[in-house]
């Protein structure tokens, strides 16, 4: 007797539902898309309980007609693709045929549906798989879909449904994403009864992005264009400011499919590196127009998950194009810091603008410049090093500085930490450790790019103690670090020695920044280079060579700060993506006193 059989049709389709069926958002994205492909400019999205108790998706499409419609409730019956080349070439939502039947094999299932060319509509009533009813009805041109109890012959699959409220949620955001990606159409969205989102078919692109990431971030909204023979992108990034705690707000499309890929967003993380903090995620809009030849959307049954073919040429585009937004946005700082500082980003030489309110310390009458350590002075007076500056100051700081045409006047010192200072028409408040810790970042940049890398060997050579996964992530390295001064050789199993560091950091410090690297390597999914490595140790370098908190400051050593802060490429976000800086208008602070409503 065989022990192996040909399942039954509804079971198989009930074990495909699994995976295409997976709660009722899914549901809801996948009759939406059979929407969009038949060419509708309107969609009604109604949903009860969650999607539990009733979906209906309502749209004014092409319909089906009667003998097609019977076909579409058979699994891998699709008029999508139709020969193996096509699988390759997919510019449809849907394309695998199994949708419909996997849907209406775990929920009693309603179709009605006609096309423009017939006067009577078809109706299809399965239950759990089985066709119960196919007659006539009057209906107007298009298709409805409705499914009721969702998973009632499958409890098992039901009872990890969420809350009705969680799985509300899904659907809202399945409808925003879809939404987002066609504003062409237009979107309604009933639930529990109600009308919850509206998107009108008159939208652009903009309005849209604005309606599904918030009226607030409105003016902190970024526009991304790029265009050659190979991909298009466009959309929206947001200013970093704008972040938040998951990738939720974060919405890629590749031919106007939503879909979610790690590479993507890691690509958008590298156009935001040193202006975003770790664990925190921009807001973004992003399209990317590519030949259908040259990406796989026949990955999971989802349809979610591609694969490029030349995944690492489009990572490198989307991160650029971001990045380059960013920069050109930062030119106007007035609108990228929602304030008016008074700094002109287009000066080159802020620190020959200086004017001083004591003609003794007018740059002709300043000491020369002298080489200089980090080391900072323990607080303002007379005889003591800037490292800011490399300068010997002889004399007592002046109280006030003035930008000539910056129009900034420094104001002092606050808690020890923060920099006080007046702009035209706002108050700027700066967090000297952060300010100091890009200085350094890039000067220790250009000086790795510039100039042969200094080693200082240790009169006593470190070891370092790690597990299997550091010491085989480490050997493949030790070439990459030996490029930045760290001469580091195996000693044995999972140890190695230190025996020189870069002339630029103090020995102390190189135990814990081998380690850090470490750490955020393995954790990183696509890969380390060798400029990710370089970026890492100058990061770390920076923080553990920057001035601290708590460390009191005199005027002169502020005004060069602030000075060589501008010359930075990016003075706005530390190297760890923290702001450097915040500002209130004069307009935000009357309010806070109630002198403006």
């Amino acid at each position: 007797m065989t022990t192996i059989r040909i399942l039954p049709e509804i079971l198989s389709n009930q074990i495909a539902a699994g995976e295409v069926v997976q709660r009722p958002s899914s549901v809801v994205k996948e009759l939406v898309e059979n929407s969009i492909d038949a060419g509708s400019t309107s969609i009604t999205i109604e949903a009860v309980r969650g999607g539990k108790s009733l979906i209906r998706v309502s749209d004014n499409g092409t319909g089906l007609l009667r003998d097609d419609a019977l076909l579409s409730i058979e699994r891998y019956a699709t008029s999508k693709i139709f020969t193996k080349e096509d699988l390759f070439s997919i510019s449809t939502m849907g394309f695998r045929g199994e949708a419909l039947p996997s849907i209406a094999s775990v929920s009693k299932f309603s179709l009605v549906t006609r096309t423009k060319e017939s006067d009577i509509g078809t109706k299809i009533d399965i239950i759990g798989g089985k066709v119960r009813d196919v007659s006539d009805a009057g209906a107007p041109v298009g298709t409805m879909v409705e499914v009721k109890n969702l998973f009632f012959n499958t409890p098992a699959r039901k009872k990890f449904l969420k809350s009705d409220n969680t799985e509300t949620s899904h659907i809202a955001d399945a409808i925003s994403g879809m939404a987002l990606g066609n504003s062409h159409i237009q979107f309604r969205l009933f639930l529990n009864n109600k009308l919850q989102k509206s998107f009108s078919s008159s939208d652009d692109l903009f309005q849209r992005s604005v309606g599904i990431l918030g009226r607030d971030v409105a003016d902190k909204l970024y526009k991304l264009e790029f265009s050659n023979a190979f991909i298009t992108i466009h959309g929206y990034c947001s200013n970093p400011v704008v972040t938040r705690s998951t990738s939720s707000k974060i919405f890629l499309f590749v031919n106007n499919r939503l879909v979610y890929d790690r590479g993507l967003i890691s690509a958008i993380f590298q156009g935001y590196k040193g202006r975003i903090m770790k664990g925190k995620f921009p807001l973004a809009v992003i399209f990317i127009d590519i030949a259908f030849d040259q990406v796989d959307v026949n990955v999971h049954p989802s349809k979610k998950e591609i694969k490029f073919f030349n995944a690492q040429r489009v990572y490198q585009v989307v991160s650029e194009t971001i990045g380059n937004a960013l920069f050109q946005e930062q030119q106007n700082i007035a609108v990228y810091s929602k304030a008016q500082t008074g700094f002109d980003m287009s000066q080159k030489k802020m620190i020959e603008k200086f004017e001083y309110s004591d003609e003794a310390f007018k740059p002709d009458k300043m000491d020369k410049v002298e080489q200089s350590s980090m080391d900072w002075p323990t607080g303002p007076g007379e005889n003591k090093k800037s490292s800011v500056s490399g300068q010997a100051v002889q004399q007592k700081a002046p109280q006030t500085h003035k930008y000539a045409s910056g129009g900034i006047k420094i104001i002092g010192q606050i808690m020890g930490t923060y920099i006080l200072a007046e702009t035209r028409d706002s108050l700027m408040l700066m967090d000297q450790h952060a300010a100091h810790e890009r200085i350094v970042y890039e000067n220790l940049k250009h000086r790795y790019q510039s100039l042969k890398v200094q080693s200082q060997n240790l009169a006593v050579p470190e070891t370092l103690e790690l597990n299997f996964k550091e010491a085989d992530l480490l050997s493949s390295i030790l070439d990459d670090l030996k490029a930045l001064g760290m001469i580091i050789e195996p000693f044995g199993d999972t140890t190695f020695v230190v025996k020189a560091v870069p002339a630029i950091i103090d020995e102390k410090e190189i135990k814990p920044i081998i380690v850090e690297i470490l750490e955020t390597a393995l954790v990183k999914k696509h890969g380390f280079s060798k400029e990710d490595w370089l970026d890492e140790c100058l990061i770390l370098m920076a923080c553990h060579g920057a001035i601290r908190a708590n460390l009191n400051l005199g005027q002169i050593e502020i005004a060069k700060l602030i000075a060589d802060l501008e010359q930075c490429e990016n003075p706005r976000h530390c190297p760890h993506g923290r702001p450097i800086m915040i500002f209130w208008t004069k307009n935000q602070i009357e309010k806070l006193f109630k002198r403006v409503v």
